[in-house]
């Protein structure tokens, strides 16, 4: 028997609580619960708390939770429970007192217990992000996090100044960019209004849903054209550091270059062992590694590359630095 892949593999202990409360809560609007919704009540409240306490057991060390965990764990099972059911069983939670009172105390517990580790962090670290790092998932904390850049850049930093740190010299790309990314948000846009208005003709509900989403890619748009300015690719005495807006930030010692002369071919370019950064165009710079190197990806994850392709503003002249610090160093 073959074992699953490793993300697969991964995402079960998360995946099948979820499956089992989606179950639970479909279940909830059959004909059975609705007659007998007293037992559906208690069977639904069973499922969802111990699914999502099975769950944090599978991912915590030796499957030995902390208490501040279990606290959180029962009260996202508590806002489930009384939020999730049909309404004839939501009603039985209702009628009992006791029940709201204990999801009460659960969720004022875990509120309580969280400002206290929020307000300790943020005295030791002075990030506020780092507090709330500790009281929820981190990759939750940083997608939104990262959605909140994506946010005020499309929306409020116009004119924002280029990223140049000291030391380093910047080397543009968004100028044969611009053009493109900005005929492709107009036409974003345009599309975004018919559909808008077909949907509208159709069902109200979803054409809401889908406006806002189609909202905020236009506003992700208009962040990636920013970026694009914003962060050059940045040459330093020590390395390269490689950036496509706000998809890629990475840094490539130069140590770590091959060469700088021979250009990738197509075949090398659609490999995944290359990076190829030139966006809707060809490269005219390739920095090919003596080995690979693992780079962070855009969704948090990581990927070894052997290779770069750039195209820049000034390849010339950022190949001519790259190739004279080389010299001189060698010198």
């Amino acid at each position: 028997m073959h074992a699953l892949p490793r993300p697969i593999a991964k995402s079960l202990p998360l995946l099948l609580p979820l499956a089992a409360i989606a179950l639970a809560r479909f279940l909830t609007f059959t004909p059975w619960a609705q007659a007998n919704s007293g037992w559906a009540a208690i069977l639904f409240a069973w499922v969802v708390a111990d699914a999502l306490l099975l769950a944090l057991m599978a991912k915590s060390e030796d499957h030995k939770p902390a208490f501040f965990k279990v606290i959180g764990v029962l009260a996202v099972a508590s806002i489930v429970i009384l939020a999730g059911a049909s309404a004839p069983v939501r009603a039985e939670y209702f009628a009992l007192p006791q029940v709201l009172l204990a999801a009460g105390a659960t969720l004022a517990l875990y509120l309580a217990m969280s400002a206290v580790r929020i307000t300790v962090t943020y005295r030791e670290t002075g990030s506020i992000i780092a507090g709330f790092e500790r009281v929820l998932p981190r990759p939750l904390v940083r997608q939104v996090v990262s959605e909140c850049k994506v946010l005020s850049l499309g929306l409020l930093r116009w004119g924002a100044p280029v990223d140049v740190p000291a030391g380093a010299r910047a080397f543009a790309y968004h100028t044969y960019l611009t053009p493109m990314v900005a005929t492709f948000l107009v036409l974003q846009l345009i599309e975004l209004s018919v559909v808008h208005f077909l949907l509208m003709l159709w069902n109200l509900t979803v054409a809401w849903v889908l406006l806002a989403l189609s909202v905020w890619g236009v506003i992700w748009t208009m962040a990636l054209l920013k970026s694009f300015r914003i962060n050059p690719v940045l040459l330093t005495e020590d390395s390269v550091r490689v950036r496509s807006g706000m998809l890629h930030d990475f840094e490539v010692p130069r140590s770590s270059i091959a060469s700088t002369h021979a250009a990738f071919s197509s075949e090398e370019l659609e490999s995944k062992e290359v990076l190829n950064l030139a966006i809707m165009s060809s490269p005219n710079c390739s920095l090919r590694l003596k080995q690979p190197i693992n780079i962070p990806t855009f969704f948090g994850g990581t990927k070894a590359i052997s290779g770069v392709a750039l195209r820049l503003d000034e390849s010339a002249a950022f190949l001519a630095e790259l190739a004279a610090n080389e010299a001189s160093k060698d010198a």
